[in-house]
């Protein structure tokens, strides 16, 4: 559920979710998360599970968060920029974004740069700290641990992003992310709110990649979605997905 606190039912989620306890041991402060997990703890009601966890680094501290992570016993690097990270309840893959204030400074000319950067920042500062529940395990056991999650104007940002440089499947499911997120009655006027604010560079390269996914290239995102899982979705979903977004992106 969304809010301050979600809950997930069962053990699919206990790896992801001990996962943040392992971060916040070893690098000594909770992570903010990001990606499918931050969706579904955002979302009225979850509508897939994750197996993986996203977090931000800023590359504030002393030392990066995925040299600390890989440095950790048991852990397997993962290439480009992450790692299998052993817990109690089997491996986690965790990717950690690092956005450099470099990248903010001087943006790249390449709007997908431009926006991985600026999205996972934004993200990271305005993240809201959440209590992540898996209740209902096997045997009566239950996990809870409390961390920064992005809000959902900076999901749908960081979903957009994304889906360039992924995997069919995850294209997919970053498209159904993204039209949840604007859909949800939990998250819709958040994020339309948090994008309608953001600077106008921003939201220029919110809108190029709405215009992208949901208006010119809008049959293959349809063909994407249907393969993962979102049958239901049609064209006029995509319709007013790109109406809202854009709208709220319109300086």
């Amino acid at each position: 559920m969304s809010g301050s606190r979600a809950t997930f039912i069962g053990d699919a989620m206990a790896s992801v979710v001990q996962g943040i306890v392992e971060v916040r041991a070893l690098t000594g402060h909770p992570p903010v998360i990001v990606g499918g997990l931050a969706v579904l703890a955002r979302l009225s009601s979850p509508y897939r599970a994750t197996v993986d966890l996203d977090v931000v680094d800023r590359l504030l501290g002393s030392e990066p968060q995925l040299e600390v992570l890989r440095a950790a016993d048991g852990a397997e690097p993962v290439e480009p920029a992450a790692v299998l990270l052993p817990t109690p309840y089997g491996s986690v893959r965790i990717d950690v974004l690092e956005v450099r204030q470099a990248e903010l400074d001087r943006p790249s000319d390449d709007p997908g740069d431009r926006l991985h950067a600026s999205s996972h920042a934004w993200a990271n500062d305005s993240a809201t700290e959440m209590t992540i529940e898996v209740a209902g395990m096997h045997g009566g056991g239950r996990l809870e641990v409390t961390t920064p999650v992005a809000e959902p104007g900076p999901l749908v940002a960081t979903k957009l992003q994304a889906v360039m440089n992924r995997s069919v499947h995850k294209q997919g499911t970053d498209l159904q992310d993204v039209l949840r997120l604007a859909f949800d009655e939990a998250t819709r006027p958040a994020a339309l709110r948090q994008i309608g604010q953001v600077d106008a560079a921003m939201a220029q390269d919110i809108a190029l990649h709405v215009d992208l996914w949901f208006v010119r290239q809008r049959t293959q995102t349809l063909r994407w979605i249907h393969a993962t899982g979102g049958q239901g979705v049609t064209d006029d979903d995509l319709d007013l997905v790109a109406e809202l977004l854009l709208s709220a992106a319109r300086r």
